[in-house]
Formats: structure tokens, sequence, C-alpha cells
């Protein structure tokens, strides 16, 4: 097994998660399925590479406590077994009901007062920890984005080609981290790829209070981001990506950005003990459009 000069880092999304290996080895084996499905060498190379991946822990030190990754294992097992979505995977992603969830999340967004007065019981939690992260008064949110920053440092001072992959809020997490490094602390590393997975980065709410949103010109946005991919799976509800693609246009015209791409038509079809769940970082892993931009990635 040799050392690689290559490493993906990735950043959860909210809610506790399992133990840090265990929801490494987990992602790590969705990861590979899927690159091998398209390309069994590609696969066989990041199989013998030493440490090409890992996970920033960042949820226990914000929930104090870890999930349990036992139910969500039937599921990454039936997942594995399948080489792409079926047919009723496809009919209920785009179903009616998920599109009207989507249009409510839509009116919430631009109206906060509707959205609050008929937000679920887990929306409302969703949003207080969003709320929570974005006020910092417990500086939970600066021990977060650090420990997203000293992954990248170190990568960088090993001379390693780094892919950033933020799913959920995690893609705010780690975009809130690269503009510190820019723009507070003066780094002048860039990253070669930030890959967005189902990000809530285009809400109206979220993209208000990311890091450089309250000024103009080269200090809005992030300074050290070569490629953007975002992926946003069919069915979601909060991955608004049209407003996230205004963003990368204006980062790549202003010359900030050399490349961004949306892939707006991924197919996410993880099952667990909900049933469908478009959204979950397993399902994202796998799916045809992550495998192929990590392909071209580690072999370019």
């Amino acid at each position: 097994m040799s050392v690689s000069n290559k490493v993906i880092i990735f950043v959860p999304g909210i809610r506790p998660k399992p133990p840090a290996k265990d929801h490494q080895d987990a992602l790590w084996r969705c990861l590979l399925a899927g690159v091998e499905l398209l390309s069994p060498v590609t696969a066989e190379s990041m199989a013998q590479a030493q440490g090409p991946f890992q996970v920033v822990p960042w949820s226990f030190e914000y929930y104090r406590v870890h999930a349990d990754i036992t139910p969500d294992l039937p599921g990454i097992d039936a997942l594995l077994k399948k080489a792409g979505p079926s047919k009723a995977d496809l009919a209920e992603a785009g179903s009616l009901h998920r599109r009207f969830q989507r249009w409510l999340y839509s009116i919430g967004d631009s109206m906060p007062f509707i959205g609050r007065l008929f937000a679920s019981e887990p929306l409302r939690l969703r949003l207080s920890e969003i709320a929570r992260y974005f006020d910092n008064s417990d500086r939970v949110a600066d021990r977060m984005r650090y420990m997203v920053k000293e992954a990248l440092l170190k990568a960088w001072q090993e001379n390693k080609k780094v892919m950033l992959i933020g799913h959920s809020f995690g893609s705010v997490i780690a975009y809130d981290a690269l503009w510190e490094l820019g723009h507070l602390e003066g780094i002048e590393d860039t990253l070669d790829t930030f890959v967005s997975m189902g990000s809530p980065m285009g809400l109206s709410y979220v993209r208000r209070d990311l890091k450089g949103a309250r000024y103009k010109g080269a200090k809005q946005f992030p300074i050290n981001i070569r490629h953007w991919r975002n992926i946003a799976a069919i069915g979601e509800v909060t991955a608004h990506h049209a407003a996230l693609k205004e963003m990368q246009q204006t980062m790549a015209a202003a010359g900030w950005l050399n490349e961004a791409s949306n892939h707006n038509e991924a197919v996410n079809f993880f099952r667990g003990p909900d049933g469908l769940n478009v959204h979950k970082c397993y399902g994202y892993f796998y799916n045809a459009e992550t495998s192929q931009i990590i392909i071209d990635w580690w072999n370019a």
C-alpha cells in the first residue's frame, strides 16, 4: 500500500453522526463501490492508496453524543447490491408529494414568518441548530471550522491534492472555513476541488449568514477554490441549486473560481428505516454523478 498524494476530506451534515471510524469506514465503502461500477481500475488504485479519505468528526463537538450506525447498515448493504435506482426509486424521488414539499420549503424560505408558522417539529429543531451555528455565542462554530481548517492545512503542508466534500450543512461549514483561511488567515494554498452535495447554501436564510455575505467585491466569496462541483439529488427539498449556481457564476466571472458545474439530476436511492431518503450521505457517495466526479479528479 502506497502513501497517496491525494486526499478526500469529508465534512458531514447536521445531526449527530456515528463514531468517526464507523462513519468513515461506511462512507469509504460506498464511495469505492460507486467508483468501481464505473471504473474498476480507479477503484483499485484508490483502495491501494494509504489514507486517501478522512472524515472531519465535528458533530461530536457540537452535540456531545454519537449516533448509532446500526440502523443504517441494512440500508447500506441493500444500496450496494443495486447497480442503480429502480423504477420505483425514480418515481418516488420525483413524486408530487416531494415536489410539493420543495415548494413549501421555497415559500418558507422567501417568507420566513409563514415558514415558522407551518414548520414541523423536526424542522424547528434543525433551524435552531443552524441558528446556533451562525450565532456562535458559545464559539462552537469556531471549533467546528477549526477542525476543517486543520485537516486542510495538514494536507497542504504534505503537498497533497485535496478534494473537500461538504454534505448538507457540512457544505456551509466547509465554505466558511475556506473563506476564513483565505481572507482572515492569509493562507495562500488553494483547494483543487470543492464538492457540495445536498447543500442548503442556495436558501436565502443560509446565504445571508455565510462568511463574506456582508461584504462586496473580492471579500464576499472564498478566493481559494479552483473547481466547484455541486450535486443535488432528485427529490431534494432544501438543495436549491439555482441560487447556488448564481454564486458560482459570480465567483467565476470575477476570476475567484476557475470552473464550476452543477449536477442536479443525481439519483440518491438509499433506503433506511424510514424508507427512501434522497438526502442521505451514503446514497450521495454511491450515486453515479459523485462517482464520475471523483474518478475524473483522481485520474487528472
